[in-house]
């Protein structure tokens, strides 16, 4: 309850500052524009055991609410400098949570999850900015923010400064601290990948032995700088650099040292994530457009990203295109997953896209994804298990089925020959279908789609394929309306041939729009399979917009 309590405090304390710069800047002048918006989505389900007992309960309420003060300096001048606040806060409520889910009981570690919070409150986006400021030569921002380039999405508590030259590229250069789960109004959802990190309450605090691999979330100071093209509005070009640091203290092993020394960390500023990159793209309208770019990790020294893509014109209705993309997975400086081996993949696709009339459109594409591993993962099991000495059929079959330990035993040795290791590329093949038709006061859509792993029996890597259909219609127009989806799919994982299974689940959804600024939303969702019976879920969702 003390958990609760302080949330819901932050919680008001965020929404009622919303609430009085809103009713302050109101007032300021008559030119200032002002919108407040705001969502609320309410869901709740419960996942059972095949004995009725409810293993997990949500009662889940997520409220969006949006703010925004524009032209502050007055009377709106094109050739001036404005200046604007923008304000956007989320909450994620869970009445379901239970107690002994959130808060640490040393009689009953059962159920404890680290870093569970009743209510978090984030805030996505907080900042006041300027604009055209020395005749369009300066732009800055100041607050929560983030930013969006070839390196991915990005949050951050700092400054942005934008210098837009007139010959024809621009300067950007940000610093601040990143923004990290555990720290307050603050989310994990924009940090690298591959560390547990979050606020260690209660007994957590006290006693490192509890969840090591839970680390206490601090404080990331990062900076950034950008030279991106302007002016020729047929081709742009951009330029990325970040640089962020870890300063907390992180446990470098899961157990402690031999005679009570504790656990082994390090400490002290250290990289968290360096990475640089580069993106272009060329659009002609009437006959097609080039993209491409790269992202280089420098803490990894490997290329983590590389893309291109082309598309034509056919007539006026019909598109055809290439896509290719290879990725290879990086991680926190911190992560013990740098230790391990991580192998890229190297997706290729086709595309096509049509509208033979004004109502329908057909999308469809194809291609294949590369798996790079080490090792052949089609004989690997079966050949670890002759390794470890199961000769008889019998033997061998259990071992395939139940695996060894490629740590111990005679198999060790087979695991850690080079020959045994060498890079396989094990493809996928992939396609995607869609349609799209309107009428005047509707439309429906199909998506279609398909990955399977393609050579002989040995090599099954199992199977999805699947579709959607879903629809909506205005039964009375700009009031009620009423929507639906269905769906099947099918899955095959020749591992774990007892989870084959097919799924199939419907939606029915209205949807009331009472004022012009409000919209009232209800979704009804029944899912059923072999494998988990049925599950049935509600949610409903209230939009509602104040310019």
């Amino acid at each position: 309850m003390r958990d609760w309590m302080r949330h819901s405090l932050r919680e008001r304390a965020t929404w009622a500052g919303i609430v009085v710069v809103t009713l302050a800047l109101s007032s300021v002048a008559h030119a200032v524009e002002v919108e407040v918006g705001g969502e609320a989505a309410a869901q709740g389900y419960e996942v059972v055991s095949p004995f009725g007992d409810v293993i997990l309960g949500r009662r889940r309420l997520a409220a969006i609410v949006g703010f925004g003060a524009y032209d502050l300096e007055g009377d709106p001048d094109p050739l001036a400098a404005d200046y604007g606040v923008k304000v956007r806060v989320r909450l994620d409520a869970d009445f379901g949570i239970d107690r002994a889910e959130a808060s640490y009981d040393p009689l009953d570690r059962s159920r404890f999850v680290p870093g569970l919070a009743y209510a978090p409150v984030d805030l996505m986006v907080g900042y006041v900015e300027a604009r055209n400021v020395a005749r369009g030569l300066i732009g800055a921002r100041l607050g929560r923010q983030y930013t969006s380039n070839v390196l991915g999405w990005w949050s951050f508590d700092g400054g942005l400064v934008r210098v837009t030259t007139p010959y024809f590229f621009a300067v950007e250069a940000y610093a601040g601290l990143e923004q990290r789960g555990g720290m307050p109004l603050s989310t994990s959802r924009f940090e690298a990948q591959g560390v547990w990190r979050g606020a260690r309450r209660d007994g957590l605090a006290e006693d490192a032995h509890l969840y090591p691999s839970f680390q206490e979330a601090a404080v990331a100071p990062g900076f950034g700088v950008a030279l991106e093209s302007v002016g020729p509005n047929w081709i742009h070009g951009r330029f990325d650099y970040r640089r962020v640091y870890n300063l907390g203290a992180a446990f470098t092993s899961q157990f402690p040292t031999p005679g009570g020394g504790g656990f082994e960390e390090v400490t002290g500023p250290r990289i968290s994530h360096e990475r640089l990159g580069y993106a272009l793209s060329a659009v002609l309208p009437d006959i097609g457009s080039a993209r491409g770019g790269f992202v280089y990790d420098l803490y990894s020294a490997a290329l983590s990203r590389a893309y291109a893509g082309l598309d034509a014109r056919v007539g006026t209705s019909h598109t055809v295109g290439l896509d290719g993309e290879f990725f290879l997975p990086t991680f926190d400086a911190d992560s013990i997953f740098n230790w391990f081996t991580h192998n890229p993949s190297v997706t290729a696709l086709a595309r096509a896209a049509s509208r033979p009339t004004r109502s329908l459109q057909l999308s469809a594409q194809a291609g294949t994804r590369l798996w790079l591993t080490d090792g052949n993962p089609a004989d690997w099991t079966a050949s670890a298990c002759a390794a470890a000495g199961f000769e008889t059929p019998d033997q061998q079959r259990a071992c395939v089925e139940y695996g060894v330990d490629p740590t111990t035993g005679p198999d060790a040795a087979f695991a850690r020959l080079e020959a045994n290791r060498l890079t396989v590329i094990a493809p996928d093949l992939i396609a995607n279908f869609g349609a799209a038709v309107q009428w005047p006061h509707g439309s429906a859509r199909l998506r279609a789609s398909l990955e399977t792993g393609f050579g002989g029996a040995d090599s099954d890597r199992g199977r999805r394929v699947g579709g959607t259909l879903s629809a909506e219609h205005e039964l009375k127009p700009g009031a009620f309306t009423l929507g639906g989806r269905v769906s099947t799919y099918e899955w095959h994982d020749p591992l774990r041939p007892t989870r084959d299974a097919t799924s199939f689940g419907y939606v029915i959804a209205p949807e009331i729009t009472p004022v012009e600024t409000t919209k009232l939303r209800l979704e009804w969702e029944h899912d059923m399979n072999r494998l988990v019976g049925q599950r049935f879920r509600v949610v409903g969702w209230l939009t509602v917009r104040a310019p």
